[in-house]
């Protein structure tokens, strides 16, 4: 047997599907670094081609906002199918649907007759599928790996987000150039179509699914994470604290690109500088995650990169006045951002059981990304009738303010920016003194290790 093994050694595609643990979490890693590249190729071309046909800022805020109210839309039924469903389905249903629509968007480019509500319907249907990429892949690492190992994965999908942010414009841009959008259309379906393939090469794990859930209704099922996460006073006080700072930097976010225009006279080079830069800290952050050992403990590491995120960032961001200052803040800000997801996901794979883990990181989903429209919503209308008039010489809140952030142009986005960054600053801090949160770790005890052996 064994000279007859020796003779007829396994093949290359029968060893990828004997790997197990980071091995296989890395060959799936690899199809969604692609698939996300080929998304922000995709969504940077149809930027591009909405301006140049409408010339309306709305118009770009419609895709964007139908792709996420899907996501949220869908998150529940989405974590109730991560439990029910194999492991293999669920986290390949993200990048079938997103590969379908693409497909239909494409069609749509070669008739030459695209418009923009067909846009929004495609960028729909995209959204609501994406609402199974966290919930599942999350899900996915907790059953693969041991918990020294979630934040080195949680690292690793990080980059997924990051690193696309730097080359996928770049890439888009030069193939538009050379070619057409219907090219880069193309060349993200086959990157989905690569995502795919690997769901096929490595073994995953099987679901736990209790007999209550698989008995249970799948639209009532919705609210099992919500009611798993209330109970645990340190899980529920971990996901206000991350609701916090969705909301934090969803408001200073959506005045930046704004901000640095009006303060540096219309300057899109020193915009485009400062951007680059925290998508390079974000990058860094991420290979940072990827690389460092696992703490004892997860959650001191995740108050001190909100504080990290709250004063050199958003804070940093308000008071500088220069090209360097804001870079250098954007790249903090960015350069945080990797460790408080990737810890606070860790926090989460490590306490919630195998068979609620598609329902819980489902509501956390929900809940976080719910706070992102608020943020921008209270962004637009408090600085344009409240923080830009008061922040004006002589305004009620220059006399305050204006010390530390300036007066004039941009002085009431920047106001938005210092506020911000002290509220998640506030909250982090506040969490030191609050056992059940800073002693997470250590007080809810760990869910069962994943057995290696277990297919699906």
């Amino acid at each position: 047997m064994t000279g007859q093994a020796e003779l007829n050694p396994p093949g290359r595609l029968t060893r990828l599907r004997q790997l197990t643990g980071l091995r296989a979490f890395t060959v799936l890693w690899v199809g969604q670094l692609a698939s996300s590249t080929g998304t922000r190729m995709t969504n940077f071309v149809l930027g591009i081609w909405v301006w140049q046909q409408t010339g309306q800022a709305s118009a770009l805020a419609l895709l964007t906002f139908f792709a996420f109210g899907a996501t949220v839309v869908c998150s529940p039924l989405a974590g109730s199918l991560v439990d029910r469903w194999s492991r293999r389905l669920t986290i390949m249903l993200s990048d079938i649907g997103s590969a379908v629509a693409t497909g239909l968007l494409l069609l749509v480019f070669l008739t030459g007759h695209a418009q923009l509500w067909e846009l929004i319907l495609t960028n729909t249907l995209t959204g609501g599928f994406l609402a199974f990429q966290y919930p599942a892949y999350g899900a996915t690492i907790a059953a693969m790996l041991p918990k020294d190992q979630y934040p080195k994965a949680n690292g690793m999908m990080s980059l997924v987000r990051s690193t696309p942010a730097i080359f996928g414009p770049v890439l888009a841009g030069l193939l538009l150039r050379l070619t057409s959008l219907s090219t880069v259309l193309l060349l993200d379906m086959l990157c989905y179509l690569l995502a795919i393939g690997t769901v096929f090469l490595v073994r995953l794990p099987g679901v736990r699914s209790s007999q209550q859930h698989r008995e249970s209704s799948v639209w009532r099922d919705w609210t099992a994470g919500l009611r798993y996460i209330l109970p645990r006073r340190g899980l529920a006080g971990l996901l206000g604290l991350n609701i916090v700072v969705s909301l934090t930097s969803a408001m200073g976010f959506i005045v930046l690109i704004p901000m640095i225009l009006e303060r540096t006279g219309n300057n899109q080079l020193q915009l485009g500088i400062v951007q680059s830069i925290g998508a390079v800290g974000g990058v860094c952050g991420a290979l940072a995650l990827t690389n460092l050992r696992a703490p004892r403990r997860n959650m001191p590491v995740v108050i001190g990169g909100i504080l990290v995120f709250s004063v050199l960032g958003q804070i940093g961001v308000a008071v500088g006045g220069t090209l360097i200052l804001w870079a250098v803040a954007w790249f903090f800000a960015w350069l945080a951002v990797p460790f408080v997801e990737g810890y606070s996901q860790s926090i989460w794979q490590q306490k919630v059981v195998d068979g609620l883990r598609g329902r819980v990181f489902a509501t956390t989903q929900l809940f976080e990304n719910l706070a992102l429209p608020i943020g921008f919503a209270i962004s637009g209308p408090v600085v344009d009738h409240v923080f830009a008039p008061g922040m004006r010489p002589g305004g009620g809140l220059a006399a305050v303010f204006g010390p530390v952030i300036g007066t004039g142009p941009g002085a009431g986005m920047a106001l938005i920016f210092l506020l911000s960054g002290m509220l998640g600053a506030i909250c982090a801090l506040a969490c030191l003194f609050v056992p059940t949160i800073r002693d997470v770790d250590t007080r809810i005890p760990d869910a069962e290790q994943p057995q290696p052996d277990q297919g699906g």
